[in-house]
Formats: structure tokens, sequence, C-alpha cells
């Protein structure tokens, strides 16, 4: 009895394992108009081929991947300008930091003396770098996180403004939900953060909604209903990073080729 239940469990893994991987090489091929992009190494480093003249570079699929990375190429010029003038952006926010944190640290010195009571100083952390440090991350890449199948879709999305649907890319048979990158205050901690773009693209029978969760943060969310085994019945990619690319490779996709899955 336990042989017969471990046999059905291992084929249903197998099941899955060959059903995520004709999900995830039919998204790649669907991505190929907009992604006409050199490989990078397995890690996602370098261009495999050391390509200098490519701004952008895909790395490639493994076994078990769930979303697919398309990087910055840190051998291209224009790209290397870019990232050393958000460099000079980032080094003078942590100075100004540095400072202000001197400062509290002297201010915490006397009171301490004066009172004979110690005092809290907030120091240089991440968030010291600023906007500039968040918007050059999220301009360095995009990434597509591919789900199918699941019985309910949760993203939470960090933005100044509600996430909508597109009004700039309609996909026959999807839903499209979306944020460009924005810079919101974080009324709690007194700072400014950045949003990343982001773009949500429903595919099959889901009627994705929207909820705010906090100041600025959203929650998207879907039911769907079981699939057949074998079948898939939804699939739900997240593009989130760099505003220009993101877009392109929504205007570029071969989504009538995704949308084959569904039948």
């Amino acid at each position: 009895m336990k042989a017969a239940v471990l046999l059905i469990a291992l084929i249903a893994i197998n099941t899955q394992d060959a059903l995520q991987t004709r999900v995830m090489t039919t998204v790649r091929q669907a991505l190929s108009p907009a992604l006409p992009f050199p490989e990078s190494d397995a890690l996602g480093s370098m261009p495999a081929t050391n390509d200098t003249e490519a701004v952008w570079m895909v790395k490639p699929l493994q076994p078990g991947d769930t979303s697919i990375e398309i990087l910055s190429n840190p051998l291209n010029e224009v790209n290397q300008l870019r990232g050393a003038r958000a460099m000079r952006q980032i080094e003078t926010n942590i100075e100004s930091a540095q400072r202000r944190a001197q400062a509290q640290y002297d201010h915490a010195l006397a009171e301490a003396k004066r009172t004979g009571k110690s005092q809290e100083v907030d120091g240089v952390t991440l968030n010291d770098e600023g906007v500039a440090g968040a918007k050059i991350d999220a301009e360095q890449h995009v990434i597509v996180d591919v789900a199918f199948n699941q019985s309910r879709y949760k993203y939470e999305i960090a933005s100044a403004a509600p996430p909508q649907p597109s009004t700039t890319v309609t996909i026959p048979g999807a839903v499209v939900i979306g944020v460009t990158s924005s810079v919101y205050r974080d009324n709690r901690l007194e700072i400014d953060r950045y949003g990343e773009a982001q773009t949500l693209v429903f595919l099959g029978a889901l009627a994705p909604q929207v909820s705010r969760r906090a100041d600025h943060l959203f929650e998207v969310t879907a039911a769907a209903t079981a699939a057949p085994a074998g079948a898939v019945t939804s699939v739900v990619l997240r593009l989130t990073g760099n505003d220009v690319l993101l877009a392109d490779i929504l205007r570029k996709t071969n989504w009538p080729l995704l949308l084959e899955l569904l039948k």
C-alpha cells in the first residue's frame, strides 16, 4: 500500500515537473521577439560571448527555474557610464547620512554627559543610499516571474499610486494590470522610497482584484479553478524592473503562442 502511494506521489511530481518545463519553455519562446540579446553566463554576471554592444543579456533557463532574468550588460559602455553617475549620487547620499549620524552622536554624547542617561543614535543604513540606489538597481534588470495553475494568485506592489489596468497594452484573452516606477514617502520612517515598475499579465479565466494594504502598499489577487491533471488553465506573468524594457517586452511578446498553453 505504501509503495503504491509513493508511486502515485512520484508520478504526480514528475507530471508537475514536466508541466513546469513546458510552461517555462513556452514563455521563453513567446518572449524571444522582445529579447534579441545574447545569453549571459550561468551566474548572470557577464555575457557568455563577451558582447560589448548589447545593452542587455538574458540569463539562460536552468531546470526548476520559475523566472526569466534580463540583466544589464556590464561590458556595455553606456551602462558603465550610467552606473558611474548613479554611484556618485549614492556616495553623496551616504556622506550626507554620515554627517547626520555624526551630528546625532555628538548631540547624544552631550545629552548623556548632561543627564547621565544613554541616548539612541540612528547611524547609517542601506536606506541612506536613498532613491538613487534603489533606482539604479531597478533600471538594471527586468525579471519575469511565472506562476501557473494556482488556486489563488497574490502579489504585493509598493507604489505611489494603485495598480491600474493598462491603457497602452491590450492583450486579447488577458488582463494587464500594473504601475510605472515612482517615488513615494514612507511616513513611518520619514524617508523617500523608490517603487520599481511592475506589470501583471493574467492569462486564463481570472478576474484580478486590487486592494490597499497600507499607505503605499497594494495587493492584487485572483482566484482560479482547479486544473485537470496535465492541463494548464491559468498563467500569470509578473514583470518588474526597467520601465522602458518592460514596456517593450509587453509590446513585442508573442502572446498568442503563450495563450496556446491554455487550450
